[in-house]
């Protein structure tokens, strides 16, 4: 169905509120790449299968990931009159006593994860009322969501519709209040008060340094120029992450609608999304989104009847780390070799074909209809004075539970590891935790109290950077970490200028040699010279922050490097 007003919003609304609460009974599987590792895949496969052959009333529906990867495959039931109930994992055997259950109106007990009693949390419906306000005896046992650790310690804002709705159907995502914002802004705002409101909330770049946004926005719609893009980074290169992966897989449209307000914000009408070409489900949800919001009428020519027009392209890349970088990836995406850009000008001044460009990464731009939405003055009350908003946290490692979960910026680390990853899970203590990927600092268990802030973590020789949280428990071998993040360094570098390309070929040298026993204190001080070196001379933050995993290592467990040297008092 097209549409050519914001009015007719509400006509898609009601068909995606049908679909996900139906009058008869709906079955999803989380089907994001980590969910299809563990087998989600033939759970559909045999969902389907066994549905038809029981002859049940009953949809079975791929969606994304809720963020419990640990339990995958995830499977929830949606019934009229009954709280959704979340089963995991759900083994292809297990499927046929699952219909069974359902068939006959029981739980799998052994299964059951929690239950949704107060649905108005994901489909803007009444909660249920139980008869003489009891919980019938077969449910009792079952853990309400908002009791769970899990689920009451988490803000979703930008995840909320994550394991929910199909990735498929743009029904779903309208259903939930999606395009609501981009109606708001081509109805009722003028590209300066979106501006303005994105600058009150003080929302900062999600994928690096953390720039504000609404600076970069204000920069590029008062350059010069006869065309002016948005650029989104979907490919990340952190290694042990897959959050942006995930979040493609699960809510593509989010970012459609983040991109199409930036457009009409900073006078663009073109975007282009670059996404790491090994992210197959990625890209094929992605571009199927797209396409179904070209039909809609939600991008292309007239949006909504305002006269504002916007189209969106998708860009194959390798997923270079470097690409990271803006301007390494302007010039991946005009073609050329992804290295970075001397810098002024600036991509907000000049960037992609010499335009000036706004490039964001994914969850920034998922931020965006939220901010438009509700405003920034409410957007800059969640969180800390300096990092506002919500995170979303990939957590790996030395964990019991990894998974990725959205927490208010301010969060404790120490606690998003106790409360989410329930501690080690090894009977180990926590030794050690890196934010931010490769780039970021390995920090000890001394400062697990640090809290997820920009400023805190800089400070603190780390980075929040994409929202990474590798744990390192007793077991681990410092110096072995230190040597793990280098040689990903090495692989990565472009070689564009050689304080990067010598310098890291150089500290894996150094870590080597006093692994192999042969390393001295004069190592020591030359890899602390060199780094020093890299900072104030590297073409870009890849290079200048290379020397930090090793530096953090050397600087918080000086015993374990300093113990395996040659001579000690060399």
């Amino acid at each position: 169905m097209k549409i050519n007003r914001a009015s007719d919003l509400s006509k898609i609304k009601k068909q995606g509120l049908e679909l996900l609460s139906p009058a008869t009974t709906r079955i999803t599987v989380g089907s994001a790449t980590c969910g299809l590792a563990k087998g989600a895949g033939k759970v559909l496969e045999a969902l389907k299968y066994e549905v038809k052959k029981q002859k049940i009333q009953a949809e079975v529906v791929a969606v994304g990931c809720n963020g419990l990867c640990y339990a995958e495959p995830i499977v929830e039931v949606i019934q009229p009159g009954k709280p959704r109930i979340t089963y995991g994992p759900v083994a292809v055997e297990r499927v046929g006593e699952l219909l069974k259950a359902i068939k006959t109106g029981k739980v799998v007990q052994d299964l059951a994860l929690a239950r949704h009693d107060e649905e108005a949390y994901c489909l803007n419906i009444a909660p249920l009322k139980y008869a003489k306000g009891k919980v019938p005896a077969a449910l009792s046992g079952i853990k309400e969501y908002r009791k769970q650790d899990f689920f009451k310690n988490q803000l979703k804002l930008v995840s909320k519709n994550a394991g929910t709705i199909s990735p498929s159907r743009i029904e779903e995502y309208i259903a939930l209040d999606g395009y609501k914002a981009l109606a708001k802004v081509l109805t009722e705002m003028k590209p300066e008060d979106v501006i303005k409101e994105v600058t009150v909330s003080k929302l900062r770049g999600r994928g690096g340094a953390g720039f504000p946004t609404g600076l970069k926005w204000q920069a590029c719609r008062s350059a010069a120029g006869d065309k002016k893009y948005i650029v989104c980074n979907g490919s990340e290169g952190d290694p042990e992450i897959g959050m942006h992966r995930s979040f493609l897989e699960s809510d593509p449209q989010a970012i459609i609608e983040g991109m199409a307000i930036a457009g009409y914000a900073v006078g663009a009408e073109a975007g282009y999304i670059y996404v790491n070409d090994r992210y197959v489900v990625a890209l094929e949800r992605l571009e199927e989104a797209i396409k179904q919001a070209e039909q809609t009428g939600l991008l292309g020519s007239n949006i909504l009847g305002s006269g504002f027009s916007f189209s969106l392209t998708v860009k194959r890349g390798g997923g270079a780390y470097v690409c990271g970088e803006e301007t390494a990836l302007l010039n991946a995406l005009e073609g050329l070799s992804g290295e970075p850009r001397p810098r002024p000008p600036y991509p907000a001044q000049q960037g992609l074909f010499g335009k000036p460009t706004v490039v964001n990464n994914i969850e920034t731009l998922a931020n965006i209809p939220l901010i438009a939405l509700h405003g920034g003055k409410w957007f800059a009350k969640i969180g800390t004075a300096s990092s506002t908003g919500t995170k979303i946290v990939a957590l790996s490692g030395a964990v019991a539970q990894p998974g990725w979960v959205e927490v208010p910026l301010g969060t404790s680390v120490k606690a998003i590891i106790e409360t989410f990853g329930k501690g080690t899970g090894t009977g180990k203590k926590v030794k050690a935790f890196q934010t931010g990927g490769p780039s970021g600092g390995v920090l000890p268990a001394s400062l697990l109290n640090i809290k997820l802030d920009y400023d805190q973590l800089t400070k603190a020789g780390s980075l929040l950077g994409s929202g990474g949280l590798l744990v390192m428990d007793e077991g681990t071998d410092m110096l072995d970490m230190a040597k793990f993040l280098t040689d990903f360094f090495a692989e990565e570098t472009c070689g564009k200028c050689s304080t990067c390309r010598e310098g890291v070929k150089r500290l894996q040298e150094i870590i080597d040699s006093i692994m192999q026993g042969y390393g001295t204190k004069e190592h020591l001080n030359l890899v602390k010279r060199m780094a020093a070196a890299m900072s104030d001379t590297a073409a870009c933050a890849l290079g200048k922050t290379a020397a930090v995993p090793f530096l953090s290592v050397l600087k918080h467990f000086p015993k374990e490097v300093e113990g395996k040297l040659l001579r000690k008092g060399a």
